[in-house]
């Protein structure tokens, strides 16, 4: 039994691959029916802008690693590159969570979304059944970790995030608050660079899929102009900043939208699938960043956050060999479970006649029934103890594999 990822992230594939491997919440139901297996038990989906990973936890890790990859090409129809993969087992599958959860594998370092996501998965997992014993363990140690390294590490202190990234480059390139900016999507990327924007007085005009919750945003920020989704083309005439971020499975903004402008345009693109194509960044006057571009920008800003997270990499292998050792000894557990219910059928039976041989009071049968349960508990106890406190080793699964022939486990 290991524990395995599968997927792709911002490290090793491009942005064209992880605008299509996305899963949206029909997605990864799809998927936790598609992948449980005999031999593929548990699994969580983990995605987001920049990563889209399947963890999962497999008693042939090499086949069902090959399975998984296979099935994300399949299924999002697209061909991937091993090497735009990531396929890790054991304690590298475990480091990579914790790295993952704690902000540090993120492509802004330090970034406090990730945890919130990671929850997210965790829960919709739970809720499709899909999370059990072992993964609960896993991802609630990584989650309370996460929480941990942020409290004490306070590189939460500083706010860091694409959005954040994006703020900072469009106040080198504009004076903000003589600036008109408009905002498509009001998600939690869309509402971080609003938020920010307007701690630097820019003139914000929000626009939104669902016009109620531009509502709702307004109500919020009393100074941020409405305007409706289908008239995001006429507010584009005037302004001198446009942020995208939408959860919009194609463009939203194409080349032919922008063809006729001629005042300079600086265009932020928060989103995965992109919502600006990007032949739009080809034309004069308009300058383009999507999410690559920002974190290329933000790198030399994020070294301190780096050298902070990398503190905490010798307690992730504390808790990875926690975890590792705690997923050895849960391997007995269902042996014991069937020995003692064996011991219970064999006492039953054992009572039973003892009890119709006899006449003994009500007090005394039950000292008997406890003496009799006990006794064979312990004839199944030490064995088993002893087999679950051996350090792993292929003598201990030869072990666990004759004890589970034996016993029908």
């Amino acid at each position: 039994m290991k524990f395995c990822v599968v997927g792709i992230n911002h490290h090793v594939a491009p942005i064209e691959v992880r605008e299509r491997v996305h899963f949206k919440e029909t997605d990864i139901i799809q998927a936790t029916d598609d992948l449980t297996s005999d031999s593929l038990s548990e699994l969580v989906v983990l995605s987001t802008c920049n990563r889209s990973e399947i963890y999962f936890l497999s008693t042939s890790p090499g086949e069902d690693i090959k399975r998984v990859a296979s099935y994300l090409q399949s299924y999002f129809s697209i061909a991937i590159e091993d090497k735009d993969f990531i396929k890790k087992s054991g304690d590298e599958a475990l480091h990579h969570l914790f790295s993952v959860a704690i902000g540090l594998d993120s492509m802004i370092v330090g970034e406090d979304q990730i945890l919130g996501q990671i929850v997210d998965a965790h829960t919709t997992a739970m809720d499709l059944d899909s999370s059990q014993k072992v993964l609960n363990k896993i991802f609630r140690e990584a989650i309370t970790f996460a929480k941990y390294v942020k409290t004490k590490s306070h590189v939460s202190d500083h706010p860091v995030s694409i959005a954040y990234i994006g703020v900072k480059k469009m106040e080198e390139l504009f004076d903000l608050p003589s600036c008109r900016t408009m905002i498509i999507g009001l998600g939690n990327m869309g509402t971080l660079a609003l938020n920010y924007l307007l701690e630097r007085r820019s003139d914000v005009v929000a626009c939104n899929r669902t016009y109620e919750n531009s509502i709702k945003i307004q109500q919020k920020f009393p100074a941020v102009q409405i305007l409706p989704f289908e008239d995001r083309m006429k507010g584009l005439v005037d302004v001198d900043i446009l942020v995208t971020a939408t959860s919009s499975p194609h463009t939203i903004i194409k080349k032919r939208d922008l063809l006729k402008r001629t005042k300079p345009l600086a265009i932020m693109d928060l989103s995965l699938p992109r919502d600006v194509a990007p032949e739009v960044g080809d034309l004069e006057n308009i300058t383009l960043y999507d999410i690559d571009s920002l974190q290329e920008i933000g790198e030399k800003n994020l070294a301190q956050n780096r050298k902070t997270l990398e503190g905490f990499i010798p307690e992730i292998e504390e808790k990875v060999q926690e975890l590792k050792f705690w997923m050895s000894q849960i391997k007995v557990d269902p042996i014991m479970q069937s020995l003692n219910d064996r011991c219970d059928e064999i006492a039953d039976d054992t009572l039973r006649y003892i009890f119709r041989k006899t006449d003994m009071s009500h007090n005394e049968q039950l000292k008997v029934e406890k003496i009799v349960r006990s006794s064979l508990k312990k004839v199944i106890k030490e064995p088993l103890l002893s087999v679950r406190r051996m350090e792993d080793s292929p003598q201990k699964e030869t072990t666990i594999s004759v004890l589970k022939e034996v016993f029908g486990a």
